[in-house]
């Protein structure tokens, strides 16, 4: 096609609508601050390797809002993640579940294959005893410990 069969305002409309269009297609909602945080999780004084550990926002209106996950390793430790690995999870007051699963890994397809090793007793936000503070900086929280 010639420039002449497109005629000259045609071609700027495109030349401005374009861009703006694609621009309105890849914005994303702002992200809330994130903060380092780490903890433990401990049951019979022995870590819980692979026990996955999410916190749930209190108060939170928005259910879309990001829930900070973390996996422990095979001393227990875990670090959280909201956005990217690692990153943290923002400042706040949180309902804190855990799911220790009886296969090898919580992320992988084995997850369910012998039930969660708590008994469910902390896995639902609902009713989960346990609760945790995201301060605005790096955090440590205090290792979830049962007997």
């Amino acid at each position: 096609m010639s420039n002449r069969s497109f005629p000259r305002a045609a071609r700027l409309l495109l030349l401005f609508t374009l861009p703006a269009v694609s621009l309105g297609c890849t914005s994303r909602p702002p992200q809330a601050p994130v903060f380092p945080v780490k903890g433990a999780v401990v049951v019979g004084g022995k870590p819980a390797a692979r026990a996955l550990v999410t916190l749930h926002p209190l108060n939170a209106a928005d259910p879309k809002v990001p829930r900070p996950t973390g996996e422990a390793d095979d001393a227990g430790a875990f670090v959280l993640s909201t956005y990217t690995t690692g990153d943290g999870a923002p400042a706040g007051e949180y309902a804190v579940t855990v799911y220790w699963p009886g296969g090898s890994s919580a992320i992988g397809g084995d997850a369910d294959s012998e039930g969660d090793r708590l008994g469910k007793r902390y896995a639902d936000p609902a009713t989960t005893p346990l609760r945790a503070r995201v301060n605005d900086g790096p955090t440590e929280l205090a290792p979830f410990q049962r007997r």
